[in-house]
Parts: structure tokens; sequence; C-alpha cells
């Protein structure tokens, strides 16, 4: 027909008369075929178990969340350990799995066809059952699909088992090698941390004079030496002139020229008065004074009172010498004191000019020390945790997985589902029949029915005449038919 003609209902209603055999057999054919897949298909059966995860029987308050790893790692994890390549060719040779395709596929593809069969389904808190405590848990199914119902049910209970020893398993090792990396890296920063105490105290002990606890004793020392010191020099000024003095007391006592109003004849008579009142006449002082006053009145013309001015000036002159000797002993301690003083000064100086320095190297000693304690004090306390985890699981206290619904037999197969086969099969049945009546109707080029002629030549005709058919063209059509069917039919029978 032209490309452009727009067919009318009555020209579908044409198409499919003159049609009607091959929407017909295309329609039955794939009818046919569709019947055959969705009867022909093994059923495949399904067996599942649904293990919960019950919490922890310890309130949550007891043992810190740190110590829980995530349920999804977990389960993940059991898996990967369930799912080995030793592991499951042990299940395959157990049970004579896919005994018939054993022959023409690899152990590998044996391997990962079970796998394919294996599914592990997790469940949401809202969709998971509860305990009889009322804690929330979560749980996950496991399940397996074969052709044959009891090798389902068999497979399913052994994967079910392997995944609840396998989580007992897995959780004790990890908690008892978590506890022991923990007492190890505990016991190596408990050693750093005495070596650097060790190091604090031997720094101390070297630089005892220098540490900053002691400025404020330094700089009070410091100040009472400076204080000494300049007493000290006081004293040494007092102690000069006082040895000037004296010096110059003696020059004047060798002369003869004693400057000295104690030794006039009105002091030494004021002076005898005195000890009069006190002392007897016999007393030695009273008697020296007596031959002083004696002497002084007699004159010095005379020989004894020359020896006796010669005693006095030579008393005199001892006791002077006396004195000085005296006051240099004294200068001499006050020096050896300055110097002593001096040097004190110096050593608190330069021991305050240290502090700072011996302060910041002590200050990065403690504080390595400190940064050590607290990694220290960190671990020993997830230490702890580690080992109420342990204890935990070993008295089985912690979240378990308990076998809620234990696989059992199953009565009708999983898949196919025969009747979605079926509705598929006539959908493309009546897809495939119409396909193909529209290739046939684009492929012909033909003009048929009276509008489309009108549509090429531009008017009506006055009269239509029928194709008529012999008798030998009708029957040659029927065979040619019933071949068509034949020949698309046999290779689908063959096959089967």
């Amino acid at each position: 027909m032209p490309a452009d003609y727009e067919l009318t209902l009555s020209d579908y209603l044409s198409i499919m008369r003159r049609r009607a055999p091959y929407l017909i057999g295309i329609f039955v054919v794939a009818l046919v075929i569709a019947i055959v897949v969705a009867f022909i298909i093994p059923p495949t059966y399904r067996a599942a178990g649904t293990i919960m995860v019950e919490s922890q029987q310890v309130p949550d308050g007891v043992v810190p969340t740190s110590i829980r790893s995530s349920l999804d790692q977990r389960i993940n994890v059991i898996k990967q350990r369930v799912m080995t390549r030793d592991g499951l060719l042990q299940i395959i040779n157990k049970y004579n799995l896919f005994r018939d395709s054993a022959s023409t596929q690899s152990t590998t593809e044996l391997i990962e066809k079970m796998r394919n069969r294996v599914v592990v389904e997790t469940l949401s808190s809202d969709d998971a059952h509860t305990n009889q405590q009322g804690l929330p848990t979560i749980a996950f199914t496991i399940s397996f699909e074969d052709q044959h119902p009891d090798v389902a049910l068999h497979v399913t209970s052994d994967l079910v088992n392997l995944f609840l020893d396998w989580n007992i398993k897995l959780r004790t090792e990890g908690a008892a090698e978590t506890t022991q990396f923990l007492s190890d890296e505990s016991n190596k920063l408990k050693a750093e941390v005495d070596r650097l105490e060790e190091k604090i105290s031997a720094y101390k002990k070297h630089n005892s004079d220098n540490l900053p606890e002691q400025l404020n004793l330094r700089e009070t020392m410091l100040a009472r030496a400076e204080n000494d010191l300049y007493a000290v020099d006081r004293d040494i000024r007092s102690g000069n002139e006082e040895l000037r003095s004296l010096e110059a007391e003696l020059s004047a006592a060798k002369h003869g020229m004693s400057d000295n109003p104690s030794q006039t004849l009105p002091a030494l008579k004021a002076e005898y008065t005195k000890l009069s009142a006190i002392y007897t006449e016999s007393h030695p002082d009273i008697r020296a004074l007596k031959r002083k006053i004696d002497a002084l009145e007699q004159g010095s013309e005379t020989s004894e009172s020359k020896n006796i001015s010669d005693n006095v000036t030579s008393l005199a002159e001892f006791k002077l010498q006396a004195k000085i000797d005296a006051v240099n002993a004294r200068l001499e301690s006050l020096a050896q004191q300055k110097k002593m003083l001096k040097e004190k000064i110096g050593e608190n100086e330069h021991a305050m000019e240290l502090t700072p320095r011996v302060a910041q190297g002590l200050d990065v000693l403690i504080r390595d020390r400190d940064s050590a304690q607290r990694k220290f004090d960190e671990l020993l306390n997830k230490k702890m945790n580690a080992q109420i985890a342990q204890n935990l699981e070993s008295e089985n206290k912690s979240e378990r997985f308990t076998l809620l619904e234990p696989p059992v037999l199953p009565e009708k197969p999983y898949k196919p589902n025969r009747m979605k086969i079926l509705a598929i099969g006539i959908f493309l049945a009546l897809a495939s029949s119409a396909g193909a009546v529209m290739l046939l109707e684009s492929i012909d080029k033909r003009i048929r029915g009276v509008e489309a002629f009108t549509h090429v030549l531009g008017y009506r005709p006055l009269a239509v005449i029928p194709f008529l058919y012999t008798d030998e063209e009708v029957t040659h059509k029927e065979r040619t038919r019933i071949r068509a069917i034949f020949s698309s039919i046999w290779p689908r029978l063959k096959l089967k």
C-alpha cells in the first residue's frame, strides 16, 4: 500500500481476514512454545532458615559500645568464612550436588554455581522479631536452591550450623586477640612511661641546683648574700678606720707622745680614786696606778721614774699591738667572708641564669611523659573493655546468633512461576503474530481495497472484481502453509 495512505478500521479488519492463517498459526506456535517452556523447566525448591541476633544480656551502660562490631560487617565476614572453596566443595561432595554437570564443568565453575545458589538476606530492625525480654534484635535468613527438596533442606541446615559455629569462633578469637594486642601495647607504653620517669629523675638529679622550684630559694639566698656582703664591706671599712687609728696611737706611743688622755696624771689619779673605792691597796691594778702616779709626780729625771715610764710605754705599745693584730685578724676573716659571699652570689646568679634552660628541658621531658601516660591510660581502659568483652563472649552474654526458624522441607517449588511464564507467552504470541503480519504488509506493495485504489488513482472505480482461485492454486496454497508451519515447529521439537 502507499506509504502516505492511512489505514482505516475496515482496512485493519481486511488485513486480519486476509492474514488470518499467519495470525493464528504464529500465535498458536508461540503459545505452544510458551506452554512447553513453562512445563518443561524443572522445578527448583528453596529451603531457608532464619537466625536471630539477640541483644547482649548485660545493660548498655556496663559495656562500652566500642567493643561491639557492626552486625552487617560480622555477617559478611562469617559469610566469607563459610563460602570458602574448601567448605563449599565439601558440601558438594557430601550431597553429590551437580552430578549431571560434574563431568562437563570444572571445580571452579561448580563452586561458583554453588555460591550463586546460596542467598543471605538481612532483615531490618523494623521487620525483625523480638526476644522474650522485648529487646530489639536483627535477623537474617540463609537459603539454598536445588531441584530436590530434601537436598535443599540438608544443605541449608549445614549452612545454618556453619554460620552459628563460625560466629562463636570468630567472636571468641577476636576478643582474645584484641585483649592480647592491647595488653602487649599497654606493656610497651608502661615501659616507655617508666623510661621517661627515670630520665626525668636523672635529669633532676643532674640539675638539682638549677631546678625551677628552687628559683625562689635562689632569689632569697642571693638577696641574703648581697645583704651580708654589704654588711661585711661596712665592717671592713670600719675595721680599716680602726686599724689606722690604732697604728697612729702605736706610732705615738713608740715616740713617747701618747695622746691617750687616760695616761695623764689627773686621769690616773681619778682612776686611782675610783678603783680605791672598790679594791684594796694590795690589788695589782691599784699598785700599778700608784706607781704610774708616783712616777709622773717625781718627774722623768730619776732613774726610777724612767724605768716606770719605760714600762708604761711598753705596756701601752703591747696593748695597741694586740688590738692591731685583732683588727687585722678580723679584717682577714671579713675578707674571707667577702670572698665566700661573692662566690655564693656568683653561684646563685649562674644557677638562676641556667634555670630557664633547665626548666625548658624538664618541661619537654614532662610533656613526653604526660603524653605517654595519657596514651597508657587510654589503652589500659580499652584493655579493660576488651577483657570485659572477652568475658562476655566466654560466658555467652554478648550478642549471639540464635536459630529462630530452622529450615523445613519445602512443599512447593520456589520457581519457575508457570502461570507467569504462560502469561508472558500469551503476550509474546500476540506480539509476534501481530509483528509478523505488520512485517508482511510492509513488504507487500500491492494495492488492496477501494479506498487505497481511489487514493492512488484519484477517482473511485466503477466496479470491483474479486480474485478467483482455481482448485490447483487452493491446494498448492494449503500445502505451502502446512510446510511452513511444520518447518517452524520441527526444529524445536527435535531439540526437546
